[in-house]
């Protein structure tokens, strides 16, 4: 998954990025080993974690990211 390729350009291990975007090791780690669905995560933890990384959330979770697109979208 593209979470743990951008956490090792970073340099960072889970535990520091869990840190850092103040969630614990254990949901990185459920993210990227995909067993966390990312429907059940809220855009502005998405967003934290892309921001620690230095990255956007489209860039992280492209999928995911055009998914909460659609729903935004005004009807």
């Amino acid at each position: 998954m593209l979470l743990k390729l951008a956490r090792k350009v970073a340099g960072l291990t889970q535990a520091e990025l869990a840190e850092a975007a103040g969630v614990t090791k254990s949901f990185i780690s459920l993210l990227e080993s995909g067993h966390r669905d990312l429907r059940s995560v809220g855009y502005e933890t998405v967003a934290r974690i892309a921001d620690t990384l230095g990255v956007s959330p489209e860039d992280l979770f492209p999928l995911a990211a055009r998914k909460a697109q659609r729903r935004k979208r005004p009807a």
